[in-house]
């Protein structure tokens, strides 16, 4: 399995739009690549760019922190299959495998509506 997460320079795991770096862990493999966020230089369709570049790579699965996803992208992702990870407090891709691999984490196939961020639409 493919899991996509979203974190900074320190490796804390952020929703979407925060974080400077998209990384996709595989499971098999246990090893992770870092692609450039593709929601850094848009205005619009953040969540959606970063939610398909990390499909077109293969990911079935989202680590979650609160408005990680919008409405519309929680849409797609879910039509889409993607299955979640969801954190409830702050922690860093380190601390996340570590949980992963200890099976301390299972995958949800819905997120709670409070961490759900509203889709904004321009004026």
């Amino acid at each position: 399995m493919i899991i996509a997460a979203v974190i900074d320079e320190t490796e804390e795991i952020l929703p979407i739009v925060d974080g400077t770096i998209l990384r996709l862990y595989n499971t098999a493999t246990k090893k992770h690549i870092d692609y450039e966020n593709p929601a850094l230089h848009l205005e619009m369709g953040r969540r959606g760019a970063t939610l398909n570049f990390a499909e077109e790579k293969g990911v079935t699965a989202f680590v979650t922190p609160p408005q990680t996803f919008c409405e519309r992208s929680y849409a797609k992702a879910k039509k889409d299959k993607i299955q979640f990870y969801h954190l409830t407090q702050e922690m860093t891709f380190k601390a996340f495998q570590q949980l992963l691999e200890n099976n301390k984490l299972h995958l949800k196939s819905e997120l709670p509506d409070e961490d759900i961020a509203p889709t904004s639409i321009p004026q």
